[in-house]
């Protein structure tokens, strides 16, 4: 019996020496020191993420203070010329939108008018009041013979409502809103294509950062069927004065019959956006529904 109990105790410790020994090949230290990195790693994941939307939200911000007309002059190759800049706001990539819109000044006769896209970075200053964006040419909208993109860093002052760079001797002033939600409506009016009083429907549904449209543009003539197509738009300059010009292309039909063609025209909306009239030679005269 007492063999028993003492074989029975040997095994007892030779099966605690065997889990101490397994429990020595899990290598603890090297177990805790990995739950030690990973959480190490996680937080160190976590800080980079949040560092990173951090900056994502900083390079995505809107500028809302800067959305405007403003107007005044810059010098060229062509000497004074009168400029409208207008500011859309600012796109998914945070880049800021623009129009640049010249056209003779009267001490400089004979400059013709013309007008491009603009795309801008912008840099806070230690003056909340002043922001600096850096500006860059992107896409042609009205493009004169012989001139060509002009690219400068832009002085914004929020408080004066003022723009100013040393390039190009730029000296602009605000001078209208460029928040084209206003032209988001449904218009109606009339068009001569041929003969009679035609009428049309012109419903604006989208305005974009870069100043672009979309329209769905809907005509009877007298003689002939309703159609209807996609129309698109881009603001071409906001005046001092607020009025809007701009001009629009088909691009797809919604209804239409084989003799059908798009009506493709430019024209100016009043400040308030409630009236339009074309300058193609369709005599397109709308007005707000």
């Amino acid at each position: 019996m007492k063999r028993k109990l003492l074989a029975a105790a040997v095994f007892a410790c030779a099966m605690a020496l065997t889990v101490t020994a397994a429990c020595s090949d899990n290598n603890t230290d090297d177990y805790l020191s990995e739950i030690a990195t990973t959480e190490t790693t996680e937080l160190t994941t976590e800080t980079t993420t949040e560092a990173a939307t951090e900056a994502t939200t900083a390079a995505k911000k809107e500028y809302p203070e800067l959305v405007n007309t403003y107007s005044g002059t810059y010098v060229a190759t062509q000497g004074l010329t009168a400029l409208d800049l207008s500011v859309f706001g600012t796109d998914d990539d945070g880049d800021i939108q623009a129009l640049f819109s010249f056209h003779e000044d009267p001490s400089n006769k004979g400059v013709p008018t013309g007008s491009y896209l603009m795309e801008g970075t912008a840099k806070d200053g230690d003056d909340k009041d002043i922001i600096e964006v850096e500006f860059r040419g992107s896409e042609w909208e009205e493009h004169p013979d012989t001139y060509h993109i002009i690219e400068f860093t832009a002085r914004f002052d929020v408080k004066n409502g003022t723009v100013t760079s040393d390039e190009y001797k730029v000296d602009l002033k605000k001078s209208a809103g460029a928040d084209l939600s206003i032209l988001l409506n449904s218009y109606d009016g009339t068009y001569q294509p041929d003969k009679g009083d035609n009428r049309i429907k012109f419903t604006i549904e989208d305005a974009g950062d870069h100043g672009d449209l979309q329209a769905v543009f809907e005509f009877e003539p007298e003689e002939g069927k309703k159609a209807s197509f996609i129309s698109k738009g881009q603001i071409t300059n906001i005046a001092p004065d607020g009025r809007i010009t701009a001009s629009f292309t088909g691009q797809e039909w919604m209804e239409k019959t084989d003799d059908q063609k798009f009506i493709d025209f430019s024209g100016i909306f009043t400040a308030d956006g409630r009236n339009f009239n074309e300058t193609d030679g369709h005599h397109i005269n709308l007005y707000l529904s």
